[in-house]
Parts: structure tokens; C-alpha cells; sequence
């Protein structure tokens, strides 16, 4: 092995997280164990609290570097760590969520199967409420106009994405929009059944306001504008994610169907909490 050589890269965004959570984040990549060399990159981005100015002023552990930034929000701050990454797969870790010893299962296969892209998992929720979000076998057609994938959940072979960086003028979605363009220049993804990491959920967020859910919908609207349906979207992948999940979850066949032939029921329903909305993760 090269001397120099890195394996993983975690990129961890912080902004104002208090001191307690970001403590826990980094204690969670020592206990994970990680069998292979790796870095750390945390991006100050623009934080003013003084506790996370000085924990971050005196955390001074191996692996790590620090990049401190103006604000400009966590896409922002992603692009800034994207451009000094050296590893060869890429994860995105927020910084108040866990990463859990089975990371390194999920970097064995990423590492023997070259013609995966990206592995990612269901997703354990803990906070308030703990349970886990599953997000099932990858459909193309799933994630572009159905579904939802968030970064930390991914392990990606940084090569697919070496040239790519988040959208910084979307609030919401960003996560979406960039695994949807990965996912149109090529990307494969597997869905890989041992969850490493845990999303921190401190607050309810079946509930928006109107302004909120519009927003939500304009952004949705723009990242389908972004891809050709006939050219991105084939039949047989329709079918595929028809049959997956028909086997999985039956409510998810009862939900496209709304979502193809009844599109105004569904807009309803989602506001009045009855179907949660999956695109985005509050």
C-alpha cells in the first residue's frame, strides 16, 4: 500500500451544532473501527457559536483537517471539502448523525465490486422517535420522481463524482438533485441491506406550512426538468420498480398509482399527512 494512500474520505458540515452532537459524530467514526486508512474533513461553515469555535479551535485528532468558510450553507460547505477529498470512496456525514461499525462492510463490496458506483441503505432514525426509514432496491425511475436518497445513507467511489459538486441555490433537496444527476451521467447504485449510519431527527417534519410545501414542490419541479423522461426513464425499469415493489410493500403500488393517474389526490393527501413526504428529509 502507498504510503500517501486513503481510502475513505468522511466529510462532516458543521454550522452552530452544538457541541454535544458533533462530539458524538466523531466518537461514532473511533468506535466504528474502520479497517482502512481514511480522513476526516470538517467545514467550519461560518459558525458563530463560541462552544464550536473552541471545540473545533482544540480538536486536534489524527485523520482530521478542518476548513473554515463564510456561510453559504451545507451544499456550500460540501463543495469546499469536495475540492481537497483524497480518498477513494466519498462520504457525506452530517454532523450531528452516527456512523456505525458496519461502514466497513460497505466499503469491502464498494472495493470488489467495480461495477457498483454507490452503495446505500435504509436509514435508522433515532432523536425524538427511533425507528428505520427503508428505502428499498435502487429504481432509476424511483429516485428521479419518486424517491429520495440521502448522502449520509451513500458511499460513493469518488471517481463518479470527481467533476460534480451540490447545487447551492436549492434550499431544500439538494441531496436529491445531486444523486439524480449521478444517477443520469451513469452512477449504479446497489441497495445494501446492513445499515452504517443513523440520522438524527429532533423534530416532526410531517408537518409544513404552506409556504414550506410550495417551495418544496417549485424545487421538485426543477430537478425533473433537469432530465428527459423518455431518454432517462425506460420501461423496463418502470416495470422493475412496479414488481420490487408490489413484493415489498404493496401501499407503495396504492401510492403510484395515485401519483400517475390521480396527481391532485396525492398533492392532497401529503398535506393532509396521510401519505408522509418521502422526496425530502427535514
Amino acid at each position: 500500500m502507498e504510503k500517501d494512500f486513503i481510502k475513505l474520505s468522511i466529510i462532516i458540515p458543521v454550522y452552530n451544532t452544538p457541541v454535544r452532537y458533533l462530539q458524538e459524530c466523531l466518537d461514532s467514526i473511533t468506535k466504528a473501527k474502520i479497517n482502512y486508512s481514511y480522513e476526516i474533513i470538517i467545514v467550519n461553515d461560518g459558525s458563530k457559536n463560541k462552544e464550536v469555535l473552541d471545540f473545533l479551535a482544540s480538536y486536534k485528532e489524527p485523520h482530521t483537517s478542518i476548513i473554515h468558510k463564510e456561510n453559504g450553507g451545507i451544499s456550500s460547505a460540501r463543495n469546499a471539502a469536495l475540492g481537497k477529498r483524497k480518498g477513494k470512496f466519498t462520504l457525506f456525514l452530517d454532523s450531528d448523525d452516527l456512523l456505525l461499525p458496519e461502514i466497513n462492510d460497505a466499503i469491502e463490496f464498494l472495493d470488489n465490486n467495480t461495477n457498483y458506483d454507490v452503495v446505500y441503505t435504509d436509514i435508522h432514525v433515532f432523536g425524538n422517535k427511533e425507528y428505520k426509514l427503508k428505502k428499498g432496491r435502487f429504481s432509476k425511475f424511483k429516485l428521479l420522481y419518486i424517491g429520495h436518497i440521502t448522502s449520509a445513507s451513500n458511499l460513493v467511489r469518488t471517481s463518479i463524482i470527481q467533476n460534480m459538486r451540490f447545487n447551492e441555490d436549492l434550499v431544500y433537496a439538494e441531496d436529491w438533485d445531486f444523486w439524480a444527476r449521478v444517477a443520469s451521467l451513469g452512477g449504479r447504485f446497489k441497495y445494501y441491506h446492513k445499515v452504517f449510519f443513523k440520522y438524527r431527527k429532533m423534530r416532526d417534519g410531517a408537518s409544513l406550512s404552506q409556504k414550506n410545501y410550495n417551495k418544496r414542490e417549485e424545487i421538485k419541479s426543477f430537478i425533473k426538468s433537469q432530465f428527459a423522461p423518455h431518454k432517462e426513464i425506460t420501461l423496463r425499469e418502470v416495470n422493475l420498480y412496479v414488481l420490487n415493489n408490489f413484493r415489498d410493500n404493496k401501499k407503495h403500488i396504492c401510492k403510484l398509482l395515485i401519483i400517475l393517474f390521480f396527481p391532485w389526490l396525492f398533492k392532497v393527501l401529503k398535506k393532509k399527512g396521510i401519505y408522509k413526504n418521502d422526496i425530502v428529509i427535514d
